[in-house]
């Protein structure tokens, strides 16, 4: 079975994703500078970039996580010969400290620590894919899934825009394979499981999956997130007709409602600054790599 996704042009409007909306509804101000840093004023493009590129222990271990479970599907790809555990999880090592050298972290920005703990970071990967490893979803993957290797979609290029009830959207799955009439859809996170942010995002896939490709049947396609820490866990359900006619009216409804923070919602060109508020739960500051220009405005 081939699995296809369709290309767009390039617009200026708006995507909606869920990541995109979960941050337009924590809080409307690190929302404007990460979607619209150019139209940020008081501090520097060359400040603001290099802001929004800060990133955090958590999300790197992720990204470490990642970038090692896809090198491991290409590998299948290829060969179908066993793999060697211990080469997997040096390289996963090795990996954690290439991307620890070359990244600016907030925790360290802002001073929550001096140094950042790297051999605990390591700690939680080698965990992780461990559980992986071991678990009776790889033996699947290897014994079954693997037959149809040349259809499997890997951590595809691009950003995975897609197009929900005729708006652009955005649904970049990490991982999407057919095994006979079923298509399954996997992501991995290695952070806490959030079942109704995540939830939003399995029918993000599935619909996404199911209109580039109409002659799947719905109830075959088969969205999973796979948590890898501290033990291998899923979050998976059936998916109805209904459940992607509501979530297609529920994508209409959240890019609305981000289009109302626009003043040319065609171009994408935002409100002033002073009409995106900062959020009243400051426990989430601590993790927002644009605590500096915020304080500075007030």
């Amino acid at each position: 079975m081939k699995i296809k996704f369709d290309r767009y042009p390039f617009s200026m409007i708006l995507g909606w994703s869920s990541s995109r909306f979960d941050l337009f509804t924590q809080c409307r101000r690190h929302y404007f500078y990460n979607y619209y840093t150019k139209f940020a004023q008081g501090v520097s493009p060359k400040q603001m970039l290099r802001l929004k590129k800060l990133t955090s222990v958590p999300l790197e271990i992720g990204n470490v996580v990642h970038h090692v479970v896809e090198e491991l599907l290409r590998r299948f790809q290829k060969s179908a010969s066993p793999i060697n555990e211990e080469k997997f999880i040096q390289f996963g090592l090795s990996l954690c400290d290439k991307y620890f050298d070359s990244k600016e972290f907030i925790e360290i920005y802002y001073g929550y620590t001096e140094q950042i703990d790297r051999n605990a970071a390591k700690e939680r990967i080698v965990v992780s894919l461990k559980n992986f490893l071991r678990s009776p979803l790889f033996d699947w993957i290897f014994s079954t899934a693997i037959t149809e290797s040349n259809s499997w979609v890997i951590e595809p290029d691009g950003f995975g825009e897609t197009r929900i009830g005729g708006l652009k959207a955005y649904c970049k799955m990490d991982f999407l394979f057919p095994v006979g009439d079923e298509v399954h859809i996997l992501d991995w996170k290695s952070g806490k499981k959030q079942e109704d942010k995540h939830r939003a995002q399995l029918l993000g896939y599935a619909l996404a999956a199911s209109l580039n490709n109409p002659s799947i049947d719905r109830s075959k396609i088969i969205p999973r997130i796979i948590y890898m820490y501290p033990v291998l866990d899923e979050l998976s359900f059936t998916i109805s007709d209904s459940d992607l006619t509501s979530f297609t009216e529920t994508v209409r409804v959240q890019t609305e409602q981000m289009y109302t923070y626009c003043t040319n919602i065609e171009q994408n060109i935002p409100k002033s600054f002073d009409q995106f508020e900062k959020t009243h739960y400051t426990a989430l500051c601590s993790n927002c790599p644009f605590q500096e220009p915020c304080r500075q405005a007030g």
